[in-house]
C-alpha cells in the first residue's frame, strides 16, 4: 500500500494554538492555498499602473499627436511669413509650438495634451486667425484662413438682440426694417425706407409644467414684476410662463430685392471680425419669401450660415437695375416666439453701387450711445 499525501488542512477537532487565541474576534476569512502566478499581476501592481498612465497623460508626457497646417488666404493663396502657434493645451498649462510658415504657407508641429489643441496665425496685412477645440486624441491635417485687410470702411452696424426695434409692433401683417435707421417704418418706428419686410404671428399652447399650483405661480410673477414697479397682467404672465408657437416670415418690397446665403462662411475664423467675403455678390439674390417656425420655445441661431442682401433697387426704362445697397446679417434669424421678437445682428452699407462690407470697429455709422450699436472687436485693422 503506497504513501498518501498529507492533507494541508488541520482536523476539525484539532486544538487552536496560542498564536491563533490571541487573534482579535472578527468575521471568518477563507485563505487561498494557492501561490500567486508570477505572470499575473495583482490588484496592487494593476492600481500603480494606472496611477502612472494618468501621471504621464496628465502632464503630456504620453499620447503625441502631430499638427499639419497650411495658412492661405480667402482668395486660397498661401500665406508665406505668417507667425503660427500650435497649443496643445493641458490642466496646468500649455505645450506650445511656435513658428513661421514655409513658402506653401506650411507649418507642422508634434506634441501631447489632455484638453484639447488651439491654432493660432497671424501677420501684418491680414486679419488673425484661431481655431479651437480640435481633438487631443488624433493628428490633424487643417486649413488655416487668414483674409487679408483690403479696405475697412464706415458702415451702419447693429444688434437686435435689444432694444424695443427687435419687438415686432403688430402681428399677421407685413411691417418693414429700415437698415439705416434701426428701427420700424413708419407709421411702426421712425424708419423711412423698408430694406426687407417681416410678418409674424404666435401661438399660445398652455403653461409650461411646473411643481407650483397655478396660484403660487402667479404669486411669485407678481413679485418680480413688483421690483421694476410693473403692474401685472394675464398676458403678461402668459408669456412668461407659456407655451408658445412662432412663425415669421421674411419678403422683400421692390423687385431685385433679395437675400442670399453666403455658402463660404468661414465658420472657425473667431478671432476678427471679417468672417466672410469683402464684397456682396453681384447676382443671385432670392426674393422669395423665407419662412422661420419654432414650436413651444425658441430656436438655438445657427452661428454656421450668414446672409448677403440687396435692397433698395432700382431700375431703367429697360428694366436694368441701376442702383442698389448691400447688407449682410452674421449668423441666422432668432425668433422669440413668446414675447414676439426676433434678434439678428447686421452691417449696411449706404453707399448706392458699392458692395464693400468689410467694416472698420472703430467707424460704426450709429451713434455710440445708440442701443445696439456697441461691439467689442478683438482686433482692430491698423491705419494705412
Amino acid at each position: 500500500m503506497g504513501l498518501r499525501p498529507r492533507c494541508p488542512r488541520r482536523s476539525a477537532l484539532a486544538r487552536p494554538t496560542q498564536v491563533e487565541l490571541a487573534r482579535k474576534p472578527g468575521p471568518s476569512r477563507q485563505v487561498s492555498s494557492q501561490r500567486p502566478d508570477p505572470g499575473r499581476p495583482n490588484m496592487r501592481h494593476l492600481l500603480l499602473l494606472a496611477s502612472c498612465a494618468a501621471f504621464l497623460v496628465g502632464y503630456g508626457l504620453v499620447g503625441r499627436h502631430e499638427v499639419k497646417m497650411r495658412v492661405v488666404d480667402e482668395t486660397g493663396g498661401a500665406v508665406a511669413g505668417a507667425a503660427v502657434e500650435v497649443l496643445f493645451v493641458n490642466g496646468s498649462g500649455s505645450d506650445v509650438k511656435k513658428g513661421t510658415t514655409g513658402r506653401g504657407g506650411e507649418y507642422s508641429a508634434s506634441g501631447s495634451g489632455n484638453n484639447s489643441i488651439m491654432l493660432r496665425a497671424e501677420k501684418a496685412g491680414h486679419y488673425p486667425a484661431q481655431i479651437d477645440g480640435l481633438s487631443r486624441d488624433r493628428d490633424h491635417d487643417v486649413e488655416v484662413v487668414m483674409p487679408r485687410i483690403v479696405n475697412p470702411i464706415s458702415l451702419y452696424v447693429w444688434s437686435a438682440s435689444s432694444g424695443s426695434s427687435a419687438i415686432f409692433p403688430i402681428h399677421n401683417e407685413w411691417v418693414g426694417f429700415d437698415f439705416e435707421a434701426a428701427d420700424w417704418v413708419a407709421p411702426h418706428g421712425k424708419g423711412r425706407t423698408a430694406d426687407f419686410l417681416m410678418r409674424f404671428r404666435n401661438e399660445f399652447k398652455g403653461l409650461r409644467p411646473s411643481d407650483m399650483t397655478l396660484e403660487e405661480r402667479i404669486q411669485a410673477h407678481k413679485r418680480l414684476l413688483a421690483f421694476d414697479k410693473e403692474e401685472w397682467t394675464e398676458d403678461k404672465f402668459r408669456i412668461r410662463a407659456g407655451k408658445w408657437d412662432g412663425f415669421m416670415e421674411i419678403s422683400f418690397p421692390n423687385s431685385g430685392d433679395g437675400m442670399l446665403e453666403e455658402k463660404h462662411f468661414v465658420q472657425y475664423h473667431a478671432v476678427s471680425p471679417m468672417r466672410v467675403p469683402h464684397l456682396a455678390p453681384e447676382e443671385g439674390y432670392q426674393s422669395s419669401p423665407r419662412r422661420y417656425e419654432v414650436r413651444h420655445g425658441r430656436p438655438t441661431r445657427e452661428n454656421k450660415t450668414m446672409f448677403f442682401f440687396r435692397t433698395r433697387v432700382k431700375r431703367d426704362l429697360q428694366g436694368r437695375i441701376v442702383s442698389a445697397n448691400y447688407a449682410r446679417i452674421v449668423g441666422d434669424f432668432e425668433i422669440y416666439a413668446n414675447s414676439g421678437a426676433v434678434s439678428f445682428t447686421y452691417y449696411f452699407n449706404p453707399t448706392p453701387n458699392d458692395r464693400n462690407l468689410e467694416y472698420h470697429p472703430m467707424k460704426n455709422l450709429f451713434p455710440e450711445d445708440k442701443p445696439g450699436s456697441s461691439f467689442y472687436f478683438p482686433f482692430i485693422p491698423p491705419p494705412k
